[in-house]
């Protein structure tokens, strides 16, 4: 039987894409996207080949092969070069950033052209489209054949090549420059043989050469995990750059409000930060982590946020309180917990709002907790804004000595505060001999 087709350049380089494939199993064994990519893609013409060279073969066997056999072997040969182009694409896009709900609509768009491919090569054998066979085995074109045989495979490795150029910053140079020039050289074969050699079998031939070219500048197993450690290690600091800005943002989103909550008063200025700072300076004491006294300077921030719900006329009057009046003012600390509350992402910020005026003997409010009972956080926030009324100017009281909030604390200690953090507390007032921890008085 003599052939119709020049198949010996492709089915020489058969050999060569079995072992590339051999070897990107068993070495390429990290399952990252290029990897995954490039092994379909490698696969898909090496099988292309093979399929090429067997269908030339049964098509020169005319009349010893019946006729389905014939339309078999040529419908498989042109949807695997159909779907080597299109695994193509996605090897390109392998190297991309794409929007994966772009990738996603982008793939529906070339699935769809891939089933009108397989769509018009399976029916070809009813409608006669694309190729049939006389009765004596040989191969006749019709219409559709230049479109369908070569046309899909063209259109597939051109959106893969027009994408891979004007997105060429994606891609590394070595790597551009081996795509660039496989992509260059097929496509003038595939041209030459569609339109001028169809009796010699040459695209696959130079498609397995340049699956060669590709693999050889692609990276190797350890780079391409030093390339993935780099780009999870600038998404991780992305994250934590990101993280950075919300909390700075949450913190002076507490500053504005403790401010606001501030501004009610006539005769505070600057209560809340001052409890903050406090509290901070306690907690570093107490031996807590930078997270956790972060945590506590933002308790203290917005401890008396639920004076948002209190009349200004009841929190700046200037006279003794009435019990109503008293009454009313104490329902601060439960709406402050309720403000504060509905902050999913921080819970524990409503625990200084509810509980900074429980007394260690039990007889504070709003639910009369008893020592440790007392959230550890709301205890601090006690002493700390305790300590900053004393040596705060208020519309009931003026600004007491040094020595004399020393006195009231030790005085207090076991009773209203902590008897542990009262005894901190001293310790801040003795070293702080230039009394400046203290609300600054007016120049």
């Amino acid at each position: 039987m003599s052939l119709d087709y020049n198949i010996y350049l492709q089915a020489a380089v058969i050999p060569m894409d079995i072992i590339l494939c051999c070897y990107l199993i068993t070495r390429y064994t990290d399952p990252t996207r290029l990897n995954i990519a490039f092994r379909r893609f490698a696969f898909a013409v090496t099988v292309t080949n093979i399929v090429d060279v067997v269908t030339a073969i049964v098509t020169s066997a005319h009349s010893l092969i019946p006729n389905p056999v014939h339309y078999f072997f040529n419908i498989l040969d042109s949807a695997l070069a159909g779907l080597s182009g299109l695994l193509f694409i996605y090897y390109i896009y392998a190297y991309s950033s794409l929007d994966q709900e772009d990738l996603k609509q982008r793939k529906i768009v070339y699935a769809a052209l891939y089933g009108i491919d397989l769509f018009l090569l399976l029916t070809n054998p009813l409608t006669g489209w694309v190729f049939t066979y006389d009765e004596a085995g040989n191969y006749i074109l019709h219409s559709l054949f230049i479109p369908v045989a070569y046309g899909f495979p063209i259109l597939f490795f051109a959106i893969g090549s027009i994408y891979m150029l004007t997105h060429r910053e994606r891609y590394r140079k070595n790597q551009l420059i081996a795509m660039s020039v496989t992509i260059l050289i097929a496509s003038v074969l595939f041209l030459l043989q569609m339109l001028f050699f169809n009796d010699f079998l040459i695209t696959f031939y130079f498609a397995s050469l340049g699956i060669l070219v590709i693999f050889l500048s692609l990276e190797t197993p350890e780079h391409e995990r030093l390339v993935r450690m780099t780009a999870e290690l600038k998404e991780s600091k992305a994250r934590e750059k990101a993280l950075e800005e919300k909390e700075q943002l949450a913190r002076e989103v507490m500053l504005a409000l403790s401010k606001a909550v501030d501004a009610k008063d006539h005769y505070t200025n600057g209560h809340s930060e001052r409890v903050a700072e406090y509290a901070l300076e306690l907690a570093r004491r107490m031996g807590k982590t930078e997270k956790e006294q972060e945590e506590i300077y933002e308790l203290g921030l917005l401890h008396d946020v639920g004076k948002i719900g209190i009349s200004e006329e009841i929190i700046n009057k200037n006279s003794r309180l009435t019990e109503d009046e008293f009454a009313e003012i104490k329902k601060h600390t439960v709406i402050g917990w309720e403000i504060l509350k509905t902050i999913n992402e921080i819970p524990w910020l409503s625990k200084g709002a509810r509980w900074h005026h429980e007394r260690f003997d039990g007889t504070g409010y709003p639910d009369g907790l008893k020592g440790k009972e007392i959230p550890e956080e709301a205890r601090i926030i006690c002493l700390a804004d305790s300590y900053d009324a004393m040596t705060s100017k208020r519309s009931y009281s003026f600004p007491r000595s040094q020595s004399e909030v020393r006195e009231e604390i030790l005085r207090c200690s076991g009773s209203q505060f902590d008897p542990e953090i009262a005894e901190l507390m001293v310790h801040m007032i003795d070293e702080d001999k230039e009394f400046l921890l203290r609300e600054k008085p007016e120049s």
